[in-house]
């Protein structure tokens, strides 16, 4: 028999390296096959603001399958306990939930997720498993440790309780949600108000004291280097889509179009 596929997110993480990401939300597999030969560590399959659903979703982690790169998903129903189990039993290899306020958002998520006796996830693999070509005993054994558990902390909430949360050791990025941050603030729009610059700084030092990895969402290559070097150890940047938009734009602007 065989083992179950490793997930280099995890690996890396636990190593104490940093990964890069990008994502989707149209449903075109071909995206993610490319963001992954570009050589990102994940793609994020945004199931809460993209245009997917469970048979997207499978079609999708056979994209980023063929790139070499690992699927997560951030669902849309947070800390749904199905939603949880079914995208994981699709063969994604990491869940992110927006709206991680509490440790017991957190608690709730690792639940789902895992296997007993670390969790209670309900037990229906076939791709996790390599369609039969894993036993039984091997998949039990291996996949709790392959599983990425993410969660964005966007809510005023969120950041009152971040160093519970980061002390809870129950999840492996606590990702910093800019723009919701901004909302909750009451700067719309103003990622880099003080306020939002403020919250930030405070989960990254939860995060760093706990020695759990701190995500950045970046706009520029030159702010995902400043993010590194804060010491953030999940950025990501954009997605496929935007990509698109903006080479687009050079050009046709280039064009006079």
């Amino acid at each position: 028999m065989t083992s179950v596929r490793p997930n280099p997110v995890k690996t890396t993480l636990d190593a104490g390296g940093t990964i890069y990401s990008s994502s989707v939300r149209l449903t075109d597999p071909g995206l993610c096959e490319i963001l992954g030969y570009a050589g990102f560590d994940f793609v994020l399959l945004d199931g809460e603001h993209g245009a997917m659903d469970p048979s997207s979703i499978d079609r999708l982690v056979q994209g980023c399958f063929a790139g070499g790169t690992v699927p997560i998903v951030r669902v849309l129903k947070n800390n749904d306990a199905e939603a949880v189990m079914h995208v994981l039993d699709l063969g994604v290899q990491g869940v992110l939930i927006p709206h991680c306020r509490t440790v017991d958002d957190a608690r709730a998520l690792r639940t789902a997720a895992m296997y007993s006796p670390q969790g209670n996830r309900g037990f229906g693999p076939a791709r996790g498993m390599k369609w039969g070509r894993v036993s039984s005993e091997d998949y039990f054994r291996e996949i709790n440790d392959t599983v990425a558990l993410l969660a964005l902390v966007e809510d005023i909430e969120g950041v009152e309780n971040i160093e519970e949360i980061a002390g809870s050791g129950l999840l492996d990025v606590l990702w910093v949600g800019t723009g919701d941050l901004a909302m909750a603030y009451g700067h719309p729009g103003e990622r880099d108000h003080p306020e939002v610059k403020a919250a930030a700084e405070r989960i990254l030092a939860a995060c760093l004291e706990h020695g759990v990895a701190a995500g950045y969402p970046a706009r520029t290559p030159e702010e995902a280097v400043w993010a590194a070097e804060q010491g953030y150890r999940a950025i990501g940047y954009a997605g496929a889509e935007a990509y698109v938009m903006k080479q687009s734009r050079v050009f046709l602007d280039a064009v006079g179009r």
